[in-house]
């Protein structure tokens, strides 16, 4: 894959981030070209080598078309998460870290039912709080938008979320009493 400076990309490990260089350093095996990627969410500035941009996980900021398909994920009937911590911190780390927008959405979409419906430990909470973060910042990079409007834009998807899984609950109390 190629990027140039000024792109828009995103790391499965740290996020969306910008193309702000491109830098040539020798190494031991010869002279090597990297691109230096800064990330505004972590302050964080880091080189990846042209050759292990694919592997790595690098890739463009959602499409159009994917971004519905984060909407319609948010706004879906929320999952139980597993009430055993070690598994579902595991589980809900691995869906932060798979630098997909969707698996991101699933994650901050299960822990606000979570949320609303028992209670988040702390590193619930941490999770939760990064998976927006992920999420807004791509989203705003994607649609040109500011980090705030864009966390307005997915807290409103989840809501819906949230309830219809209400709605539904109350379909299946009702139902009981019947």
């Amino acid at each position: 894959m190629d990027f140039s400076i000024g792109q828009n990309i995103v790391h499965p490990a740290h996020g969306p981030g910008t193309i702000v260089g491109v830098e040539e350093r020798e190494l031991v095996k010869g002279f090597h070209h990297f691109y230096v990627i800064e990330f505004v969410r972590s302050r964080l500035t880091v080189r990846i080598p042209f050759r292990r941009a694919g592997q790595i996980g690098i890739r463009d900021v959602m499409s159009e078309e994917r971004f519905q398909r984060v909407l319609d994920t948010l706004r879906a009937i929320p999952k139980q998460l597993q009430d055993d911590f070690k598994s579902r911190r595991h589980n809900v780390e691995a869906l932060l870290c798979s630098g997909r927008p969707t698996q991101i959405a699933i994650a901050v979409r299960d822990l606000t039912w979570r949320k609303f419906d028992r209670h988040l430990t702390k590193s619930d909470a941490e999770q939760l709080s990064k998976g927006r973060d992920l999420l807004a910042t791509e989203v705003a990079m994607a649609n040109g938008a500011d980090v705030q409007e864009a966390g307005k834009i997915i807290r409103a998807a989840v809501a819906v979320a949230i309830a219809n899984k209400q709605a539904l609950r109350q379909e299946e109390l009702d139902a009981e009493m019947v």
